[in-house]
């Protein structure tokens, strides 16, 4: 199973190459006749893998990255950080973990640090699938500079249905969150709640054709929309209490070791020199228990 991801992290990365190549674009201002966006929202996208840079082996990109665990079990990202765990096909049904909202740094009153004036996005979440499969199920938090202003939100995706941005949760920079994807009779639902404030949701539950049910994922992403968008410059997060229900038993990430996954976020100059590392987002070694970790942010990217 493990080896199996590893192949398909391989064999993506000429077409990555490609699809990083013209995945570039900024999005339209909203302020424009032709805006698109008045808020920003979450937009998720599978896992697209980043290749291996030329002239390195697995093992040495992944001594050279920090991976924590064995080369087989590290994987590089033009859009994930954090860490996931492979299952059979149909064998995921829960995925939880809790997180404190990451506070934009840099930020004053509603003005980004973002000079240009774009929209860069870091969201935090814990899902199934979308590591080797079309549909991502997740649930989680955004901070977002959107344009010079700044937002905190919480959203549910089914994806590739669209983003449901939940409007009565008022998010802010160190809530603590805790979340919990899963799935029975057919459907998923996604419910999160703000321990800090005490409000939760629980979504309707859906079914989502395709879903694979083969991964839990507790990933910060960079989010797509026409093209992957900046990372935020966000303060560190703090993954815990991150388990996952497979084949009916549940276990902590290490729990499923050899076949957890460390997932480094990279940009999309990673693959053209091989003796630099153009890293968005590294995630530290499991914590005492394999349930916890931290992921800090380290450039936005393009």
């Amino acid at each position: 199973m493990r080896s199996k991801t590893v192949l398909l992290m391989s064999l993506a990365g000429a077409i990555v190459l490609l699809l990083a190549s013209l995945s570039t674009n900024l999005p339209v201002n909203p302020t424009s006749p032709s805006g698109l966006l008045t808020s920003p929202t979450h937009f998720s996208h599978p896992y697209v893998p980043a290749p291996i840079p030329s002239g390195q082996s697995q093992a040495q990109s992944a001594v050279i990255a920090g991976c924590p665990l064995p080369p087989s079990q590290c994987g590089w990202s033009f859009n994930w950080g954090g860490y996931a765990v492979m299952g059979a096909v149909g064998s995921v049904t829960d995925v939880k973990g809790s997180w404190k909202v990451p506070a934009v740094a840099g930020a004053s009153g509603s003005v980004c640090s973002d000079k240009q004036r774009t929209w860069e996005s870091a969201s935090v979440w814990v899902g199934i699938d979308g590591l080797s499969s079309p549909t991502v199920e997740q649930t989680g938090t955004s901070s977002d500079c959107f344009y010079g202003q700044l937002f905190y939100y919480a959203w549910y995706e089914f994806y590739p249905a669209g983003s449901v941005k939940i409007n009565s949760l008022t998010i802010h920079p160190g809530d603590t969150m805790m979340a919990e994807v899963s799935y029975s009779g057919g459907t998923f639902t996604a419910m999160i709640t703000d321990v800090t404030t005490g409000a939760s949701y629980t979504s309707p539950a859906t079914a989502v054709p395709a879903a694979q049910m083969n991964s839990a994922e507790w990933v910060v992403e960079a989010p797509y929309y026409y093209g992957f968008l900046g990372l935020t410059k966000v303060t560190s997060v703090t993954f815990t209490g991150a388990t996952a229900t497979i084949g009916g038993v549940t276990n902590s990430i290490s729990g499923w070791s050899p076949n957890d996954i460390w997932l480094l976020m990279v940009d999309f100059n990673w693959p053209f020199v091989s003796t630099s590392f153009y890293v968005k987002d590294i995630s530290s070694a499991l914590g005492a228990g394999g349930n916890n970790f931290n992921a800090k942010w380290v450039s936005s990217g393009p």
